[in-house]
């Protein structure tokens, strides 16, 4: 009889080691799969959806732009007390 319980305890010893085993391959590969999700957004690793179109509108600003420009510069200038020259 103590010969048979040795093989229960062998048993139950090598199905505490299986399951451990695939408890810790779970919780690595839950732990990747997080990381994976959860990790931050890289400049250029993210897909953006449309079309880009360089045709040139934003290479060279317009009259319009610079006097709106000036227009800022301006108004910032006066409102730190400053006096903005030309």
């Amino acid at each position: 009889m103590a010969v048979q319980m040795e093989y229960v305890y062998i048993l139950f010893t090598l199905l505490f080691l299986l399951m451990a085993a695939w408890m810790y391959n779970r919780v690595k590969s839950n732990r990747e799969k997080y990381i994976e999700e959860n990790s931050p957004a890289i400049a250029g690793s993210d897909s953006i959806k449309g079309s880009i179109e360089n045709d040139g509108r934003y290479d060279e600003p317009t009259s319009d732009d610079l006097e709106q420009m000036e227009k800022l510069l301006e108004d910032a200038a006066e409102s730190q007390g400053l006096e903005y020259r030309e």
